[in-house]
């Protein structure tokens, strides 16, 4: 067995990871990166970047059905199989050019499956590895369903990689992944269906945006099932029954499970240190430090920090190599933290909701309304629309931005910029935005 020696080691390979490692090797460390899976991690390949081929596929069609009548005569249809080859050709040679990229940084990478033994030491393989400092960044993976027949569902993974899109499609969970994978399925052909055990989708957006893409997805032919659980799969002769505890069953030709995902812990299983955890992820404090073991952090989507995003990632990855070099003194600021739900129209938020604000007692307005009847989105046939952004009274800074539109995704984060930094209603209004562009309705959101 051998033993080798590091400054820092690092359990994933994702981009979290790679902002870690470099960080560290430019402070002058020697870092391992160890992954037992492909090089690259979950973002680039399993999901963000793979994901979004599906989704520009989808909105391309639903732009021109939009505008069916209306300056379009002939609907475009998703080829499929051509589509998974134009994502698969992105995603080719990623895990060996991710491994060479830290060799060539100076970063030694090893393939295998990590154990962490005691809060220096870890078994990979054949090997053992003692190190002042262990990163975990292990990421997360599709939470398992714990009904009758659910080895018969598939996860996103097997979406993301189905040769030939199934006729019926039945998605279980209420979440973003449900929603973005449901409506590019719809837009390629598919009869969807989407089975949610609570009354509410979505719950970490604004619930009036929420009911708005309800009314979008509707239109996009989706049903959604909800307080529906998800009771059992079988086999029957024309496909896969999923059945609910109301009694209701859809037969269906494949089954996704999207029901959310579960940090990866497995790396803990045989450690003598006892590293606190929640069904969220290994606890950490604001400096991404194992609270009880200080030579331990982890980042990414197997650390507790309330966000399972890469953005939150790759700052924590970025912070945690300035907290091993210099001490803690970056924390995780997660004020500011924009996200998107890619469907037809995109879901964004950026800030405060109403409750929050409420919550903290401050003083607000509200400005909220449809674009619907706004050129720009006349323009494109855009029927489903809602914006809803919270303004301090008194100071007239930008609390809170929700969007549900084309191109929401893209303009959340120039609200998120006047958040971060603390702009006001006049300040935005000051700007000469290039007209007329989605980013410049802005002024029209804040009036």
């Amino acid at each position: 067995m051998n033993t080798l020696t590091f400054d820092t080691v690092i359990i994933g390979s994702g981009t979290s990871a790679y902002y870690a490692a470099r960080g560290l090797q430019a402070g002058g460390q020697r870092v391992a990166v160890v992954d037992q899976q492909a090089f690259g991690g979950t973002c680039a390949l399993r999901g963000c970047q793979p994901k979004k081929y599906l989704v520009a596929n989808a909105e391309a069609i639903a732009a021109a059905r939009h505008l069916s009548g209306k300056g379009i005569t002939h609907a475009p249809q998703t080829d499929w199989p051509a589509l998974q080859a134009l994502k698969n050709e992105f995603l080719e040679g990623i895990p060996e050019s991710s491994f060479n990229g830290y060799r060539q940084a100076g970063i030694t990478p090893i393939r295998g499956r990590a154990q962490l033994l005691d809060e220096h030491t870890l078994q990979v393989d054949d090997s053992t590895l003692i190190a002042d400092h262990i990163i975990i960044a292990t990421g997360s993976s599709p939470r398992r369903l714990d009904i009758d027949g659910a080895a018969l569902a598939g996860t996103s993974d097997t979406f993301l990689d189905l040769p030939s899109l199934p006729p019926r499609i039945a998605f279980i969970g209420g979440g973003y992944i449900s929603f973005e994978f449901a409506h590019v399925a719809a837009q390629a052909g598919s009869e969807v269906t989407i089975v949610h055990r609570s009354a509410r989708p979505l719950t970490s957006f604004d619930p009036d945006a929420v009911t708005t893409l309800l009314h979008a997805t509707a239109a996009a032919g989706i049903t959604f099932w909800p307080e529906q659980t998800a009771t059992s799969i079988e086999r029957s002769g024309n496909g896969l029954l999923l059945a609910t505890n109301s009694g209701a069953s859809i037969e269906v030709d494949c089954v996704i499970n999207a029901s959310g995902r579960s940090p990866n812990l497995g790396v803990l299983d045989r450690a003598s240190a006892a590293i606190k955890t929640s069904p969220r992820g290994i606890v950490v404090n604001r400096y991404l430090q194992s609270p009880s073991h200080p030579s331990i952090y982890a980042i990414g989507d197997v650390a507790d920090t309330g966000y399972q995003l890469a953005t939150v990632a790759d700052r924590a990855g970025m912070l945690v190599a300035e907290n091993i070099l210099y001490g803690n003194r970056s924390p995780l600021e997660l004020d500011t933290v924009a996200s998107a739900v890619f469907t037809i129209p995109n879901l964004a938020r950026v800030g405060l909701s109403e409750e929050e604000a409420q919550r903290q007692g401050l003083d607000f307005r509200v400005h909220k309304g449809s674009t619907k009847n706004w050129p720009s989105s006349q323009r494109i046939g855009e029927a489903h629309s809602f914006f809803k952004v919270l303004i301090e009274n008194g100071s007239n800074r930008i609390l809170g931005a929700h969007l549900l539109r084309h191109q929401a995704a893209e303009v959340i984060n120039l609200f998120a910029l006047a958040i971060k930094k603390k702009l006001t209603v006049g300040d935005l209004k000051s700007v000469l935005w290039a007209y007329p562009t989605y980013g410049s309705d802005l002024n029209n959101m804040i009036a």
